[in-house]
């Protein structure tokens, strides 16, 4: 083979190149701490890191979002714990109205002092975050929660949850709707509730107290109770249902005028009842914790039985609408929606269902319901918005607005308004009670999420902790191993150069014979 001085001086030219490439990559290596300078240096471990990357960068914007929720959680928390201070005070207040040597005069100072509290509790209704977002408002954060329309306090947020992506499957509410705070009662609470129409309905000296449970499991518990004296010792109780339908009646009850009485009233419920009624005098007697919508068997004639509903999706909601599910086939059903007038304004039909098991249902307009066990072929449940005449009223403004304008109405030698503001603020104090526990339940919920959000900022920063040392093994730079090579690759690049040298050097005229 012929070697020619081109071929001589090209291939010392190309190792020295080759050389200087490698020592040059070395340098970037270095100079950058990285070990892949570009993806061809390891293609496989260039594409887990990009993945790796990606899934270090959600974690750390959860990690932000869960900051967020942090602080508007303990924004709600101090506003809560005003709230349950504020409503302490306004407890003792009430036992110190109820003290029957106050003069009219220690009365309407009381009321002054009521009025300030419910400012103050306004205030704290309508708090906001560090967004200036209102932490009460629902989805409405632009929105004051409560505002006074013509003296009445009014929620004006909506039903809406603020959730805030805290992890990857976990969502956390930010903050509270306000009507859930301030206008019911605790999930899981029975109690009952009496209150006295106000004059000129109620013109007699009957005073209502507390009612209580006899019977948990009696007939009428969830139902509400009417008691309307038709004479001075006789009454009727009417026992209305959620949908505003009269269930039973007890006519011709006695009663003795002027005594102090316990009245039984049908299906597990008594209440006390002292002072002399009027014919034509009214009590009520409601759960705390009625229920917004009702479902029943329309035409159901197998095993399966339905759960309350409730409304999952509060935007989608419409008022008036009523929900008939009917089952075409064992494991299939279909959905009608109608309005207020009764007319079908929505259909899902094919709907799957497995029997035997615990199906929860989620229905059009944000609505959802559980049904078990094994319907029948056309069997058809319901579901209606219960009547507004059977929700009680919780709203506290309005509990407070009662009892303040009660103590400014003089009671000095006036036997009815006597009677009047005794059931009004026996009213106002088991009211004020429901109100004060709900916040409590609140309280409790946000302390628990707080406290979630605590555990998964834990987790998150050892994911972030695991994710930069998987990152760190395949992008970062071995500094000893590189220095070694960087010293080989020098002394490789001077082996180049000198070889090249004395290769080029040689010659025949150069050779002694």
């Amino acid at each position: 083979m012929r070697i020619s001085s081109t071929l001589f001086f090209q291939t010392g030219l190309n190792s020295i190149n080759a050389q200087q490439s490698d020592l040059m990559h070395l340098y970037q290596q270095i100079g950058s701490g990285q070990r892949m300078v570009t993806p061809s240096d390891d293609p496989l471990a260039a594409a887990q890191a990009i993945n790796i990357s990606q899934a270090q960068s959600m974690n750390k914007r959860y990690g932000d979002n869960r900051e967020v929720a942090m602080r508007n959680l303990g924004t709600e928390e101090n506003a809560l714990t005003s709230v349950t201070l504020l409503l302490q005070d306004v407890k003792t207040r009430l036992v110190e109205v109820g003290n029957g040597t106050l003069s009219d005069a220690d009365r309407a100072t009381l009321s002054s002092v009521l009025s300030s509290a419910r400012s103050n509790l306004l205030g704290l209704a309508n708090s906001t975050d560090g967004s200036g977002q209102y932490l009460f408002s629902g989805a409405k954060g632009g929105t004051a929660a409560f505002q006074d329309i013509n003296g009445k306090i009014v929620y004006k947020g909506d039903a809406g949850q603020r959730l805030i992506q805290a992890d990857q499957t976990r969502q956390i509410a930010g903050s509270d709707v306000g009507s859930d705070v301030f206008s019911r009662a605790a999930s899981g609470t029975t109690d009952y509730l009496s209150r006295a129409l106000t004059p000129p309905a109620h013109a007699g000296t009957g005073v209502m107290t507390k009612p209580s449970i006899t019977d948990p499991t009696g007939a009428n518990i969830g139902n509400r109770f009417e008691i309307m004296f038709t004479a001075a010792n006789e009454y009727t109780v009417n026992v209305v249902d959620p949908l505003g339908n009269i269930v039973q009646t007890a006519a011709n009850q006695p009663y003795s005028a002027g005594a102090s009485a316990s009245l039984g009233l049908p299906g597990g419920v008594q209440v006390n009842l002292s002072g002399a009624p009027a014919a034509g005098d009214r009590f009520i007697v409601e759960p705390a914790n009625s229920v917004a919508f009702v479902a029943g068997k329309g035409t159901a004639t197998g095993t399966a039985s339905i759960g309350s509903p409730r409304l999952s999706n509060y935007s989608l909601a419409q008022d008036g609408n009523s929900f008939a599910i009917t089952f075409t086939a064992l494991n299939e059903y279909t959905v009608e929606v109608k309005d207020s007038l009764g007319v079908v304004v929505q259909t899902e039909t094919n709907q799957s269902f497995t029997p035997g098991r615990e199906n929860v249902l989620q229905l059009p307009r944000g609505m959802e319901v559980k049904i078990s066990g094994n319907p029948a072929i056309s069997d058809t449940f319901t579901i209606d918005q219960a009547a507004p005449s059977a929700q009680t009223d919780l709203n506290i403004f309005d509990t407070l607005d009662s009892i303040i304008k009660s103590l400014e109405v003089p009671l000095q030698g006036d036997n009815l308004a006597t009677a009047a503001f005794q059931n009004t603020l026996a009213s106002a104090m088991q009211r004020i009670d429901v109100n004060y526990n709900n916040v409590l339940t609140v309280r409790s919920s946000v302390g628990s999420r707080m406290n979630e959000l605590e555990s998964l900022n834990a987790n998150g920063n050892l994911r972030a902790l695991s994710y930069s040392s998987a990152l760190s093994k395949m992008e970062d730079l071995d500094y000893y191993g590189a220095t070694a090579q960087l010293q080989l690759r020098t002394s490789a690049l001077e082996a180049a150069a000198l070889a090249f040298k004395k290769i080029q050097a040689t010659s025949l005229f150069n050779m002694k014979g």
